[in-house]
């Protein structure tokens, strides 16, 4: 007798019940966090996670906790603008955060309009190693660039407090609120050559940020009038160089993380200038892939952030911070995240 002959003469059954009761597949239990939801919970909890995070760097050179952090692999479609990119980490450190992230860069809005970066993120059981929380990536990627970003900043320059803004959208709203929210920022100035983007930036600080005094200025004024600039733009060509960044006393670069994109001129590397990342990785896309390969720049030139967390190593002069991006503050923020989300939906947890 065929499954088929058996099903049919049982109709009360429910046959994909049975089927999945025959060939034993067991449920793998997940939640799903969309951008909004991520948005909420990371707006509320803001200064928490930038706490965690500065205490995950100042620890992470230490022999509590061991980070896998594989190179991200990024791929391209022939004919087409933008690529798509898998990273993956895994902390330990107390019970294990697997995690991976699954995240493209959407030029073309062929079917997604208007959302830059798409994709998903992944947390991976320690123990049966399903995954257990799938979360959107736009949010949770825009807010950890501006959270390290600001993280350099509060460890290299706390001195510095006339601050300015080149790219007003999300990683650059995020950044104004940390800043404003962390570290008590009352006033800054920005510029987006997208007057979409700057209207929609000015409603969000209506909205998220109603003490925090905000002033439109052109580019060249920010970088005249500033100490201290935030770089989070799709610019082809350097913004920076080492004549209009002489007022500047740190500058944090996070928008060139494809070979196309550039934010910085390579005259900055100087012996003014310290150059900071999140890790060597950003060394593998970007200005500082560029700078690599003309012989310009090495890793013995650059100084990793943990190091300087930690105390190991001091920065001198001027601070350059680059980054293009890394698993290992998608897995925090994610972890935290859902940590969050299981908190306060209690009937999820199981």
């Amino acid at each position: 007798m065929t499954a088929q002959h058996f099903i049919s003469k049982h109709p009360i059954i429910d046959q994909r019940a049975l089927i999945k009761e025959l060939l034993r597949f067991a449920d793998e239990p997940y939640i799903y966090i969309d951008d909004i939801e991520a948005h909420h919970i990371i707006t509320n909890h803001t200064n928490e996670f930038m706490d965690l995070l500065h205490e995950f760097y100042q620890s992470w050179v230490s022999n509590q906790i061991k980070v896998d952090l594989p190179v991200k692999q990024v791929f391209y479609t022939k004919g087409l603008k933008g690529d798509f990119r898998v990273m993956p980490c895994v902390i330990e450190s107390g019970k294990p955060i697997k995690s991976v992230k699954v995240i493209g860069t959407n030029e073309e809005n062929h079917a997604v309009k208007d959302k830059i970066c798409v994709g998903k993120s992944l947390l991976i059981d320690h123990y049966d190693n399903h995954i257990y929380a799938l979360l959107d990536v736009c949010a949770l990627s825009s807010f950890r660039t501006a959270a390290i970003s600001v993280l350099c900043y509060k460890l290299s320059t706390p001195k510095v407090n006339t601050i300015g803004l080149i790219g007003l959208g999300r990683i650059g709203f995020y950044t104004a609120y940390i800043l404003h929210q962390w570290l008590g920022l009352s006033s800054l100035s920005g510029f987006d050559s997208d007057s979409r983007a700057a209207q929609n930036f000015q409603k969000l600080l209506k909205i998220y940020c109603p003490n925090l005094t905000f002033v439109t200025l052109n580019h060249t004024d920010i970088y005249e009038q500033s100490n201290a600039v935030f770089l989070s733009t799709d610019s082809e060509q350097p913004l920076l160089n080492a004549k209009n960044a002489q007022s500047l006393d740190f500058i944090s670069s996070v928008g060139a993380d494809a070979n196309n994109l550039s934010e910085l001129h390579y005259n900055l590397l100087s012996d003014k200038h310290q150059i900071v990342t999140d890790s060597m990785h950003s060394m593998l896309l970007g200005d500082m892939k560029q700078w690599k390969q003309q012989g310009k720049l090495s890793e013995n030139d650059v100084v990793e952030l943990k190091d300087v967390a930690s105390g190991k190593k001091a920065l001198q002069g001027k601070i350059v911070f680059i980054t293009t991006g890394i698993a290992v503050q998608d897995a925090l923020i994610n972890d935290f995240v859902v940590k969050k989300f299981k908190a306060a939906h209690p009937m999820g947890n199981d």
